[in-house]
Order: C-alpha cells, then sequence, then structure tokens
C-alpha cells in the first residue's frame, strides 16, 4: 500500500493554507465578545482536513483520466496508477468521515450541514466538463470554509458573511484563471472548459484582473461590516499588493513563474487577511 506522504503529495494537502487561515478568521470574530472555546477550535481545523482530503481525492479520481493525457499532471499518483482509484477513495472517504464527525461535534446545526457540503465539494471536479465558469465554483467552495465555522459555532448565517464570501471567490477564481493557463490548449483540445481555452491567454488575463480588484472590494466591504480596524485594512492592502504582484509575474502571458505566483503569494494572502484580521480584534476593540 502507497505510503501516507504519498496520499497528501496527491491531494496537495499544503494547499490547505487557502481555505484554513478564512475558517480561523471566521472562528475569531465568532468568539469576539465571547469565551474562546479552544476545542471547538481544534475541530474546525479538524472539519477544513477533513473537506480538503475528501474535495482532492475526489478530484484526483474523477480527473485521472484528463491527468494521465496531460503531460504537466501525468505523474500524479492516480494517473500514473502509484495508488488505485478506490484506494483514493478510500483515503477521501476517510477524510468525509472526519468532516461528518467533527461538525457533530461542533453542532447539529453543521451537522446537518456538513452533508450537502460534501456534495457541493465533490461537485467542482465535474464543472469544467460543461462551463468555463469553473474557476468561480472552486471559489465558491472555498469560501464555505469561513461560512461553515461561523455556522457551526454561532448556529446563524449572517448576510455580512457573504461579503467574505465574495472575496473569497473572486481571489480564488482569479488566480485559479491563471494557474489554468498552463493547460489553456489542452483543455481545448479534450473539449474541457476554462476561461484561457474559451478566451485565449491575453482576455483571461484581464478576467482575473478584474476578479482580484472585486475580491479587494469585498474584503474592504467585509472589514467595515465587521468593523475592523486599521490594522486590517493595512494586511488588506498589503494583501492587494501581492495580488498586483502575481499579475506582474504572469504579465503578457509569461508562465514560468506562475508556481510561484499561485502557490506562494495567494498562501500569503490568506494569511495576512487571517493576522490582520485577528490583530484587529484583539487590539482595536469595538467601543
Amino acid at each position: 500500500m502507497p505510503n501516507l506522504q504519498r496520499f497528501f503529495e496527491a491531494i496537495k494537502f499544503s494547499h490547505t493554507v487557502f481555505a484554513m487561515p478564512f475558517a480561523l478568521l471566521a472562528a475569531v470574530l465568532a468568539f469576539r465578545g465571547a469565551t474562546f472555546n479552544g476545542t471547538q477550535l481544534v475541530w474546525i481545523v479538524l472539519a477544513m482536513v477533513g473537506a480538503r482530503t475528501w474535495a482532492m481525492a475526489i478530484n484526483r479520481v474523477v480527473d485521472a483520466h484528463f491527468d494521465a493525457l496531460n503531460p504537466r499532471t501525468s505523474a500524479r499518483a492516480v494517473a500514473d496508477g502509484s495508488i488505485s482509484k478506490a484506494k483514493m477513495m478510500s483515503f477521501g472517504a476517510l477524510g468525509a468521515a472526519l468532516f461528518v464527525v467533527s461538525a457533530f461535534a461542533l453542532s447539529k446545526v453543521a451537522f446537518l450541514c456538513s452533508f450537502p457540503v460534501l456534495l457541493i465539494l465533490a461537485s467542482y471536479s465535474y464543472t469544467k466538463r460543461f462551463t468555463y465558469l469553473c474557476h468561480f465554483w472552486l471559489g465558491l467552495c472555498l469560501s464555505l470554509a469561513p461560512l461553515g465555522a461561523w455556522v457551526a459555532l454561532r448556529g446563524s448565517f449572517p448576510w455580512e458573511m457573504l461579503f467574505l464570501m465574495g472575496g473569497i471567490t473572486t481571489w480564488v477564481g482569479g488566480f485559479d484563471i491563471i494557474y489554468a493557463m498552463q493547460d489553456a490548449s489542452f483543455d481545448a483540445q479534450q473539449g474541457l472548459h476554462s476561461i484561457p481555452s474559451r478566451f485565449g491567454i491575453a482576455r483571461a488575463l484581464w478576467v482575473a484582473r478584474a476578479s482580484h480588484i472585486l475580491a479587494a472590494l469585498f474584503f474592504a466591504a467585509f472589514g467595515v461590516l465587521y468593523v475592523l480596524g486599521a490594522i486590517y485594512f493595512a494586511g488588506l492592502t498589503a494583501a492587494a499588493l501581492l495580488m498586483v504582484q502575481q499579475h506582474l509575474v504572469v504579465r503578457q502571458g509569461k508562465l514560468d513563474n506562475i508556481n510561484f505566483a499561485f502557490f506562494n503569494l495567494n498562501g500569503w494572502i490568506a494569511v495576512l487577511l487571517f493576522l490582520a484580521a485577528t490583530l484587529s480584534v484583539w487590539l482595536e476593540p469595538v467601543t
């Protein structure tokens, strides 16, 4: 049986950094003015790990045929046969079980919501078959992280949370468009849908830029609605500059540094926003 490290490499476990900070951010806001509960925070982290494992295991199995045909992805575990589809699905099922158990430990509402959330996360893997808006569906999937944390802790769905979700959806959609530029030709040949394969690299870059402008506006509105202070907006300014840097790295369709733009810069954006919001809550209390 393949070792555990190979499974975690296959599901890109390190990419949890894109969504985990936002779940923790929502938890910080949910605990604002209330007693901090470390046990609940641990369950939220475990739920995130489980959800991530489930979503990526499904993706690796569903996309195995196309991954094997694509030179860029042919070395992925399921695509190259080093992990069977059955074993990857079993690993994903363990992730789903961890997610459901964690949700149950958090609240009844979270438990009931866990099942449709698993279906939504699994559905992303099929979106490239029928819509070039798949990038934003991925963003929506990640935006469920803070909503789920808030619902689990507070049992409500505040409309203000939609602005954080909107920021995540458009931010992720923008950087996923950039990442998808690597496969524009392959996707077009295979009949798969993406904005780069549908509209070309130059137009895709403009869509990504517009998406990140919207993301910055959504994140700013979120900060205003949740009465976050100067520390948060300083962090948001730094995050916005990292978004700009991401576009400078891939300007004119240059893809040599796309992994730097995708992994490094976006990981820092998520962490920056979490740290800035957390420090704002702790050091700039609402009066």
